[in-house]
């Protein structure tokens, strides 16, 4: 039996640090590869959104979980976009 998804603030503090760290791990992942690629406005951006996660997520107040919420689903939102605009480009070329 399925259970229903949770958002980030129904997550306990385990949950909530895995689901950041599966994230920032994926930015720190996309500058490392956009770096060996010579983009380095891309690295830039990549470590800056992983960095503003950890930054959030180091602090445990309640106060804290929805600027944490917005910020993890900016970085999912990043690396969708990321990978869209790699896939379209490969298909031009």
């Amino acid at each position: 039996m399925q259970t229903m998804p949770k958002t980030l603030i129904e997550m306990s503090w385990t949950e909530r640090s895995g689901m950041l760290t599966v994230v920032v791990d994926a930015l720190h992942a996309m500058a490392d590869e956009a770096l060996e690629q010579g983009d380095a406005r891309l690295a830039a951006n990549a470590v800056s959104i992983a960095y503003s996660i950890i930054g959030c997520a180091a602090d445990r107040s309640e106060d804290h979980v929805q600027a944490a919420a917005l910020l993890l689903e900016h970085g999912i939102q990043f690396l969708q976009a990321q990978e869209l605009a790699a896939s379209e480009k490969k298909r031009v070329h």
